[in-house]
């Protein structure tokens, strides 16, 4: 019986150690289950209900916001840390984890009241000291920040080779945002347990916070290389070739990622890469695919969004009105709004797309400077040209950008021809005159310029569109085949300008010119043989 019993408490043992190790590769399911085991058996495990509640914390964690399962949860979480208390008030994890699910309430004096207990309760046990101080450090403050540095002091005086001590300094310091501690921290758990993936998983994540992707892309490869199932290492790999702009290695580390987390949280982090990376086909098939067995709210989002940003508006529009049916309307997202207007822009609803495109800006008015050039080409397609001019005019605030002035110089000049005011032909020239400053080989700007002018002069007596003409010529007549409308415009002008001034020479050079780019013309056919006749008079 003896020897029975041994063996039963070494497999306990075995079964909690296995739970333990799930959490830290993120298997929250797999953790769920071993302590179910457990529990089953031996109800009076109270280790197995902490760790049972952290599981549960970890769903919570991965959950997405706007999850609908999020407080239940965090309430599954509670109900574990007090089925501890229930058969032992003094069991001092279990107040460790009731502080735990206070913090994410944000109840943070009912957090401390909590936490107070634990170390009443457990200040001579190391793991209590450890697992304390990571939750005064999500806890985060003042308070929170000297407390776990002592609970963590007072944990290496008893244990000094305690690799979980370091990484807790580690997780201190990353969270306080210095860094360089964070690493040194994580470092030296390296050494301590060299084998341990978890420390070369943290040793990553603090390099990437500093935005060292190498030696974050290393450590990530070290945590796989000691354990080739640790699926966290494999995700954040893959967002670090994301980040480098390394796409294939990127989806090849997010695939394995899936193949060993296929729940839900990881294949819609997957298909938000996916999407990210802009390979929209393969996002919709794997989003696809996923909502077959299940619905979440981030997907059909998301599936909309890639339908739309792959081409398919119509499919897009009608996910998208999914979507807007089981979201709650204070959870709907500016950018929701931009990518319906969007779909909405490509169909040819403009007059819908410009409502969708302003309720977007209304509701994260940081979206202005990508909507603003698609909310202004949706207004001036329907002749809205002042608020269309006043749109390219706020784009321009944020990004002076040489095809925003472009674009509204083009307004303008609509402006001048509909309302008949020549005051928009001057604010038209103004926009192509910045361009003209930074690209001075730009043929179209001088055209634009000379249409301008061309408007402002429209017997062509004082010849003030003529230098931007003559740019055009200068310009232009290197490449004909690139430049012949702007030459065609150019020549056509400046033929009616001298023929206006007598000079008939160079009028009968320009409408040859004219005739050339374009032997139908008719207007050089008319005036050809006029000036040849003209010509053989002198």
């Amino acid at each position: 019986m003896w020897r029975l019993g041994l063996v039963g408490a070494f497999l306990w043992a075995q079964s909690l150690s296995e739970a333990e190790q799930a959490l830290s590769r993120e298997d929250y399911a797999r953790a769920l289950t071993i302590t179910q085991q457990i529990l089953s058996a031996k109800p009076k495990e109270l280790y197995a209900y902490y760790l049972q509640g952290q599981a549960l914390l970890g769903q919570y964690r991965q959950a997405d916001e706007e999850d609908t399962r999020r407080p239940f949860l965090l309430k599954q979480a509670r109900e574990a840390f007090s089925a501890a208390l229930a058969k032992n008030p003094k069991y001092a994890l279990a107040h460790v984890g009731i502080a735990e699910v206070d913090v994410m309430e944000k109840n943070t004096e009912a957090a401390k009241s909590a936490l107070a207990k634990a170390e009443e309760y457990g200040a001579s046990e190391v793991k209590v000291l450890i697992e304390a101080a990571r939750v005064y450090t999500l806890l985060g403050g003042k308070l929170g920040r000297d407390k776990a540095i002592n609970f963590l002091s007072k944990a290496k005086i008893k244990d000094s080779t305690n690799a979980a001590i370091l990484r807790g300094l580690g997780d201190l310091w990353l969270q306080e945002g210095v860094v360089e501690l964070a690493i040194d921290n994580y470092q030296k758990a390296t050494l301590v347990e060299p084998k341990n993936p978890e420390n070369f998983y943290k040793l990553g994540i603090a390099y990437k916070k500093a935005k060292s992707y190498r030696e974050a892309g290393e450590a990530f490869k070290k945590a796989i290389d000691n354990d080739a199932s640790f699926a966290p290492a494999y995700r954040e790999l893959g967002e670090i070739y994301y980040i480098v702009q390394k796409y294939p290695q990127a989806k090849e580390n997010y695939q394995k990622y899936v193949l060993l987390r296929p729940e839900l949280s990881a294949r819609a982090r997957y298909a938000t890469f996916l999407y990210l990376s802009k390979d929209y086909k393969t996002a919709i098939q794997e989003i696809r695919t996923v909502l077959k067995d299940t619905f979440s709210l981030i997907l059909q989002r998301l599936l909309g969004y890639s339908l739309i940003e792959d081409g398919q508006y119509e499919e897009g529009l009608r996910e998208m009105d999914t979507y807007f049916q089981k979201q709650r309307p204070e959870k709907v997202i500016g950018k929701d709004y931009m990518l319906y207007g969007k779909g909405l822009d490509k169909t040819n609803r403009d007059s819908l797309a410009i409502i969708y495109y302003r309720n977007a800006i209304q509701k994260d008015s940081s979206l202005g400077q990508e909507i603003y050039p698609d909310l202004a080409g949706a207004l001036n397609a329907l002749g809205r040209y002042k608020e269309a001019a006043e749109v390219w005019e706020k784009a321009i605030a944020k990004n002076p950008s040489l095809t925003y002035h472009y674009s509204l110089g083009r307004v303008y000049y609509k402006l001048g021809q509909t309302e008949k005011d020549t005051s928009y032909y001057y604010k038209a020239i103004q926009a192509f005159r910045y361009i003209q400053e930074k690209k001075p080989d730009l043929v179209s700007v001088y055209t634009e310029l000379g249409r301008c002018y061309a408007m402002l002069d429209p017997e062509s007596t004082e010849g003030r569109a003529k230098p931007y003409y003559e740019k055009v010529v200068e310009l232009g007549s290197g490449d004909p085949s690139k430049y012949k409308s702007d030459l065609i415009e150019a020549h056509s002008y400046l033929g009616y300008y001298y023929y206006n001034k007598q000079d008939y020479q160079k009028s009968y050079e320009n409408y040859s010119k004219l005739k050339e780019l374009d032997p139908q013309n008719p207007q050089a056919a008319q005036a050809l043989p006029y000036l040849e006749s003209m010509l053989k008079k002198k």
